[in-house]
């Protein structure tokens, strides 16, 4: 079976302006599984997906693109998250060093750290968004300070500016640190069919590089039910986008990753949003394949 490439164009190798870095990865999630296949089936979807963005007025098929897999594959999806985070970061040094941009494809959440930390490496005054349904601010979960339900937490130990927005669901450990660091969380009920809160984070970030993580569950199940935890509620394909692009009117995003995509049954329309958003983040995030590296 050959290998899908992104928008079924040309993969371009090592002269590709972005490389998505796949991570088919499933070894913590602890409800729905399946979030190994998500890379492969939103790269199949991705071919029906058309290379014109009708917002941006931009063809994405004038950027070019090479889809990276971890090797072998197979003993990938069985290393301990520890491990697994750290060959992500060297995969991505990889393309980073070669002057590439990065947008990662997981698998589950915990996939994050490694782009994250090698972006982190480059931009030290880096800030993070994440679109989400649950907080993930657990310091260890499962014995692990990488399971999926640790990579905000993650975040925050590099003392990183957080904005994380489509939250509905946490444990009481994660309440009791929002409440202790004061961390302001956007959580679903008070901004889904908004559009003031996203001027509102602007302050956050406006004057840093941004990284953005978007874990699929952040989207009502309505319109994405193949996730590994399909919380009720959630965001619109418009609240997302929206923030998205706004964001990128106001700053330099310079890495981003969309996760846990599940596929099961026939779940053809959450394979396609989720190929539609990775398309949409490249319109939005970058149009002319540009990427400025850190002096």
């Amino acid at each position: 079976m050959s290998e899908p490439t992104f928008l079924g164009l040309p993969d371009a190798g090592q002269a590709a302006q972005l490389a998505l870095i796949c991570a088919p990865y499933d070894l913590t999630s602890t409800y729905g599984k399946g979030a190994d296949l998500g890379p492969r089936a939103l790269l199949q979807a991705s071919a029906n997906v058309e290379t014109w963005d009708e917002e941006v007025a931009v063809d994405l098929e004038e950027l070019s693109y090479t889809v990276r897999w971890p090797a072998p594959r197979a003993a990938f999806a069985t290393l301990p998250p520890e491990e697994m985070v750290e060959q992500l970061r060297a995969l991505h040094d990889e393309h980073l060093d070669n002057g590439q941009i990065t947008l990662g494809l997981g698998g589950e959440h915990s996939v994050t750290y490694g782009q994250f930390a090698a972006l982190h490496a480059r931009y030290p005054d880096l800030a993070v968004v994440q679109v989400d349904a649950h907080l993930d601010l657990r310091d260890t979960y499962e014995g692990s300070r990488h399971n999926h339900a640790c990579i905000a937490r993650r975040f925050l130990d590099h003392g990183v500016p957080l904005v994380q927005a489509g939250m509905r669901s946490c444990s009481r450990e994660e309440a009791e640190l929002v409440a202790e660091r004061g961390l302001t969380v956007w959580w679903a009920r008070n901004i889904v069919g908004r559009v003031a809160w996203q001027r509102e984070i602007l302050q956050t970030l406006v004057g840093r590089p941004v990284f953005i993580t978007v874990d699929l569950d952040g989207l009502d199940p309505s319109i994405m039910p193949a996730t590994g935890t399909p919380e009720p509620g959630g965001m619109s394909w418009f609240d997302v986008t929206g923030l998205l692009a706004m964001v990128a009117r106001h700053c330099r995003v310079v890495g981003a990753d969309i996760t846990e995509l599940a596929p099961q049954g026939d779940s053809r329309p959450s394979e396609f949003l989720a190929a539609r958003l990775a398309a949409k983040m490249v319109a939005y995030f970058w149009p002319t394949g540009a990427l400025s590296q850190p002096s």
